[in-house]
């Protein structure tokens, strides 16, 4: 009798629950108890640890012995992860900030993506000695054979058009955000019945941008290898599919009856925040990997600036003193003949 007096009270709770429905931050952390606050107290650490990475990896950005260019670039890459991480703990407190969590996160992440292929480009350009080709077969694109791919190379005029390719992501990912959160406002119900018209245009746009950035980081790869241009791509690129693919994911557990629905979390509150508890771990993990790829040790950056001043000052007494020798050989035949 008491198993099916408990075997009823879940059916009733299930009946009456609105999936629609999302809880203030105290009703959240009252229903989810000691595991809730546990919860949110490991995931400040992590923010914190993330914060922590990323600001280590810009100050020893900032001291290097590079460009104002490359300097931006990359404290703008680095500053997605603390960024992601800090939206993602917002919205495991307080669940009524998730979609303005989710764009900002993507917008953060869109425009250092940008930043990325303009890094590319300046890191790559700089060891080149001749116009490399533009490999144009490349993923999602590479697997088309009947598309007709021309011999382009990487001139000005050609790298703009990549940069175009890169730039829409963006902008169409900050209108389309901004469309779901206007959406929210007038009524959250409008985006599960209409946000699914704009997807396409969603995953079309990330299609574009990842064949933009593909194009840019294997036409100057093997130009440059010794720069980890891959390793520079890969830890973004890897935020991408974490926070897309892997929301996509998640999200569409909470429709096959794998969460409970225990008033007020409903399935999709257990989705989020899962997949926000997810983001926690994994924007720790990618900023310390992007640490150590942009990370450089500076004394050694000015032995290796002391010795190639040296071998320039060498290189430059060594012709003139060939110079000088030449004058003089040239000086003895006249002299002889007059």
């Amino acid at each position: 009798m008491e198993i099916e007096f408990k075997n009823l009270e879940k059916s009733v709770k299930n009946l009456s629950c609105n999936y629609d429905y999302v809880p203030s931050a105290i009703e959240n952390i009252e229903s989810l108890g000691t595991f809730g606050i546990g919860l949110l107290s490991f995931g400040a650490i992590l923010s914190t640890l993330t914060l922590y990475f990323a600001l280590d990896a810009c100050h020893n950005i900032f001291y290097q012995k590079e460009t104002k260019l490359y300097k931006t670039n990359s404290i703008t890459i680095l500053s997605v992860y603390p960024v992601a991480s800090i939206c993602s703990l917002t919205a495991l407190g307080i669940p009524r900030t998730q979609l303005l969590s989710e764009a900002v996160t993507q917008i953060f992440l869109t425009i250092s993506l940008y930043r990325l292929h303009l890094l590319l480009v300046y890191v790559g350009r700089k060891k080149v000695t001749t116009t490399p080709p533009l490999v144009l077969r490349v993923g999602p694109c590479c697997c088309w054979p009947c598309l007709p791919f021309p011999r382009l190379e990487m001139t000005d005029a050609n790298l703009s058009w990549v940069r175009l390719l890169v730039l829409q992501l963006p902008i169409i990912q900050g209108l389309t955000y901004c469309i779901f959160l206007f959406m929210s406002i007038e009524e959250p119900s409008l985006i599960t019945q209409y946000g699914i018209c704009l997807q396409p245009f969603m995953v079309i746009s990330i299609l574009l941008g990842i064949y933009g950035l593909t194009i840019t980081l294997k036409s100057l790869q093997e130009v440059a290898p010794e720069e980890k241009l891959h390793r520079k791509a890969t830890v973004s690129q890897l935020m991408l599919l974490f926070s897309k693919l892997q929301a996509f994911i998640v999200k569409s557990l909470s429709h096959t009856g794998l969460f409970p629905c225990n008033p007020p979390i409903t399935p999709q509150i257990y989705a989020n925040v899962t997949y926000n508890a997810l983001m926690l771990i994994e924007m720790l993990l990618l900023c310390y990997a992007a640490r150590y790829v942009y990370y450089v040790e500076l004394e050694r950056e000015e032995e290796t600036a002391a010795v190639e001043a040296t071998d320039r000052s060498k290189d430059k007494s060594t012709e003139q003193a060939t110079s000088t020798n030449n004058n003089e050989a040239n000086r003895q035949p006249s002299a002889l003949t007059a």
